[in-house]
């Protein structure tokens, strides 16, 4: 009997499954990254920009609802704000939304602004969230001259 007990003993702490939670847990499914897009633009010095009109809409225009803008790395060399306002799209000319491009629709803009003086390249990440639930990181590369 003793010899019973010290073998189960053995083969459940010994074997370390005894009171591990993590050895009969289910290993975790890693989550998609979302796509990063880079994005280019050029600000004049001392001037703050609108850079960027984010938007979602059906293919009558209308909106699908908020854009959400998140700050995941500030610019080192200046600020970027977003604002809800109306502005005009910029679908490619191929896309079923293009007729949109011609109307002022509710959207995000993004305002990138330099610190007093500087001149050169200025880098930030944001991530989008869209109406629908999707979502994608933007690398924006701002060149101030």
């Amino acid at each position: 009997m003793r010899l019973a007990i010290l073998t189960l003993n053995l083969l459940l702490f010994g074997s370390g499954l005894a009171g591990s939670a993590e050895s009969t847990a289910p290993a975790a499914i890693p989550e998609p990254a979302p796509p990063v897009f880079p994005m280019a633009r050029v600000v004049p010095k001392g001037e703050a920009r609108t850079i960027g009109f984010f938007a979602s809409l059906f293919p009558d225009c209308t909106t699908q609802g908020p854009t959400v803008a998140r700050l995941l790395a500030a610019p080192r060399h200046g600020k970027v704000d977003f604002a809800q306002t109306e502005s005009f799209p910029r679908y490619a000319a191929g896309s079923p939304l293009a007729v949109c491009n011609a109307k002022r629709v509710p959207g995000l803009k993004m305002i990138y602004e330099a610190e007093e003086g500087f001149e050169g390249t200025d880098t930030y990440r944001i991530f989008i969230i869209n109406p629908d639930g999707t979502g994608f990181e933007s690398e924006i590369r701002v060149s101030v001259r």
